[in-house]
């Protein structure tokens, strides 16, 4: 199979807070690139499945949060593609 990643991922151990709908996981970030971001999850939620809409905000104190769509589900890992970024001081007006 050809390597289809354009971006360098680089390895991480971030946590980040995903919402997906009304609801809220903590995850960490095992891998993360310009397009993208890999997500490990200690318990797993159920309800994602490929091309869910969601968000992502780093638990870093970063003033972003990231749009993503689900490209890939595995048993505890859910690979997110970004779709839009935008500032939390943007949210808040």
């Amino acid at each position: 199979m050809e390597e289809q990643r354009r971006h360098i991922r680089l390895v991480d151990d971030e946590r980040c807070h995903l919402r997906l709908g009304d609801l809220y996981y903590l995850a960490t970030i095992k891998n993360i690139s310009l397009s993208g971001a890999l997500l490990h999850f200690y318990t797993p939620p159920e309800r994602f499945q490929i091309g869910d809409n969601c968000q992502i905000s780093l638990d870093g104190g970063n003033l972003y949060n990231y749009n993503c769509e689900v490209v890939r589900v595995e048993t505890s890992n859910v690979a997110m593609k970004f779709i839009g970024i935008h500032s939390l001081k943007e949210v808040e007006h």
